[in-house]
């Protein structure tokens, strides 16, 4: 594991941290300074990166920007526009390596298939319930545990590749179990205070998907939506009435996020549910039939 933990913490940090590109700014006759480009401009250029193009197109401003990730220069689109040079600035996290190994060695395994982009090894099984032991955190009922795994961007339910699990603890900054410890009631707060609910949501869907299947059966859904959206004073009604109406008893991606719409926008007393006309037809048929057992008008 020595021989490419250092490399393999240099990718999960980047992942973690994307990095900040930079252009210099050239005035005439004058070395020029560099200039951060916006959060937004950034990010479209690592997913350029991360897709493995040389060349794509970005937007700063209004301007349309040729970005070459191989020559390192931006070319406005415009007419007698000037290239201008590109770096990386690469951010690191406030965490040791060694100390992050340690923590890491205590619960890891080998994990086949031993070519993994995440990894030859990582947290499953047994080690994986003790990590959670340890952090003092039911996997099974505590939100801060799917918080955890969006954080590590873990591709496998119960499992923690080691890249994920390096990726994981720079986000939060923590190399030791104590530090990661103290993690767990932030990412449980965020969670449930809405901060990072739309990310956690999100990302559940995806991990939560036995592949190839694209949907995820209802039975499922319903314990992860009892999971994120506890105080959903709908729940609970939703839930009953889908094992009973629901047609395939499964949940596709946009009804999985059009409840999370459903749950977060609109108020118990579904008041405001006409004023959205692109509501799904399942959720018409709920709404009238809730409606009705109500005596809502």
């Amino acid at each position: 594991m020595s021989s490419s933990w250092d490399s393999d913490c240099e990718a999960a940090f980047e992942a973690a941290l994307p990095p900040r590109w930079e252009f210099r700014d050239r005035a005439f006759g004058s070395p020029g300074i560099w200039r951060p480009f916006p959060e937004a401009v950034s990010a479209e250029i690592n997913a350029l990166a991360r897709r493995g193009q040389r060349r794509g197109n970005v937007s700063m401003g209004g301007t349309e920007l040729v970005v070459d990730l191989q020559d390192m220069v931006a070319m406005p689109t415009d007419q007698y526009a000037v290239p201008r040079m590109l770096r990386k600035s690469m951010r690191q996290p406030n965490i040791n390596k060694k100390t992050l190994k340690q923590l890491y060695s205590t619960y890891m395994e080998e994990l086949p298939p031993s070519d993994h982009p995440g990894g030859p090894d990582g947290i499953s099984g047994e080690k994986f319930l003790d990590l959670f032991k340890d952090l003092d955190v039911d996997p099974g009922t505590d939100v801060a545990a799917l918080a955890l795994a969006a954080a590590c961007n873990a591709q496998e339910m119960g499992v923690f590749r080691r890249r994920e699990f390096i990726c994981g603890c720079a986000v939060l900054e923590a190399d030791n179990i104590t530090d990661l410890r103290s993690k767990m009631p932030e990412l449980r707060e965020q969670v449930v205070s809405g901060k990072s609910l739309s990310e956690v949501y999100t990302y559940t869907f995806g991990v939560a998907l036995e592949p190839p299947s694209k949907v995820l059966p209802l039975e499922e859904a319903t314990q992860y939506w009892a999971l994120l959206l506890p105080d959903w004073a709908l729940r609970e009604d939703f839930c009953n009435w889908a094992s009973e109406h629901l047609k395939k008893k499964a949940i596709n991606k946009d009804l999985w996020m059009m409840v999370l719409k459903l749950a977060t926008e609109v108020p118990p007393d579904l008041s405001t549910y006409d004023e959205n006309p692109a509501w799904p037809v399942v959720f018409d048929e709920f709404v009238e039939y809730y409606r009705a057992a109500k005596g809502l008008s």
